[in-house]
């Protein structure tokens, strides 16, 4: 099977170049493209918004990508995130341009980047976690690269998702909750966890010292998706994250051993669509000595991979899908 790491997207022989009537500048006439470092301001993103924009060769919106280092179209908008609330950030092409490579960053208040994730057409590029504090920072809305093909109209979309219990903070913290996906929960779209479907998820969040490992059990009538990562990097897409994930099965167990304290997201959904709800019970269970020895993997979007799996991220220029 293959999960959104290792879905493939066909990139397009012909770039599509859309005109825009208004941008950051205001003036579509401009010959060459303004320097970088000139990010848009687009005010706030919130829950329940679902905003639709342009990127213009003309209007100002480009800055030098902080993943990449290489130049990139880019408006930012501010959320102000919740300490323990559950959130989904996504985005995606309109139909204006089929090739358009869309991009999030996660850009804290000392401008670093604390998460990212990209992904070509039908695939949308999705940030989802748990915050750990109570704070304002600024999501990049952003292209691959500044090609012809990157301009046209996106949209960014902001859910707030189901925390079903608290963060397990202490190391003898354990839990097991019983509870059900139905269509209010926040979707994760086609192409996260399955190339060809979406999913309801929930989020849960946990502590895990330096040196411990955390084992998650889980059981559902229908075949699931767990996911584990970095509190906002959940699908451990920087240099150095690590993350765990099981994929496309009923049952199973997911021991998880981080390289140093953190709290981490855990995301819970279903590796096909279902109308219907469908119950899960998930065992989070205290802190222990890992009991496996651990054996670090490198990991590219392009490889599929065994069901249960430990991850840790590559480099940029593995990572990049389509490259």
């Amino acid at each position: 099977m293959y999960s959104r790491y290792f879905a493939l997207a066909a990139a397009a022989a012909t770039a599509v170049i859309v005109g825009a009537t208004s941008g950051c500048l205001g003036n579509s006439g401009i010959a060459a493209p303004p320097p970088a470092d000139t990010v848009c301001a687009r005010g706030a993103l919130k829950p329940g918004d679902s905003i639709v924009n342009i990127f213009d060769a003309a209007n100002g919106c480009r800055t030098v990508d902080l993943y990449s280092a290489a130049p990139t179209f880019a408006n930012a908008y501010t959320v102000a995130l919740t300490s323990g609330s559950g959130y989904l950030i996504t985005m995606g092409t309109t139909d204006s341009n089929p090739y358009l490579r869309s991009s999030l960053e996660l850009v804290n208040t000392k401008k670093k980047l604390i998460a990212y994730d990209t992904y070509y057409l039908p695939q949308q590029a999705a940030l989802t976690f748990v915050a750990d504090s109570t704070v304002n920072w600024t999501v990049r809305a952003a292209t691959l690269d500044t090609l012809a093909g990157d301009l046209g109209q996106y949209f960014i979309k902001m859910q707030s998702c189901k925390v079903p219990i608290a963060l397990l903070v202490n190391p003898t913290d354990s839990a097991t909750h019983s509870d059900s996906l139905t269509k209010s929960d926040c979707k994760m779209p086609m192409g996260d966890f399955n190339p060809v479907d979406s999913s309801h998820v929930h989020l849960y969040s946990m502590h895990i010292d330096s040196g411990q490992s955390r084992t998650l059990t889980y059981s559902s009538p229908v075949p699931m998706v767990i996911l584990i990562g970095p509190t906002y990097d959940t699908f451990a897409s920087l240099l150095g994250s690590r993350g765990a994930d099981s994929l496309d099965s009923r049952s199973g167990t997911l021991e998880f051993f981080p390289d140093s304290a953190a709290d981490y997201t855990v995301v819970v959904g279903t590796f096909a669509y279902s109308t219907t709800s469908v119950p899960y019970t998930l065992t989070m269970g205290a802190e222990h000595l890992p009991s496996m020895q651990r054996v670090t993997t490198q990991f590219s979007r392009s490889r599929s991979r065994l069901l249960g799996v430990q991850r840790q991220s590559t480099p940029p220029s593995v990572r990049r899908r389509g490259r």
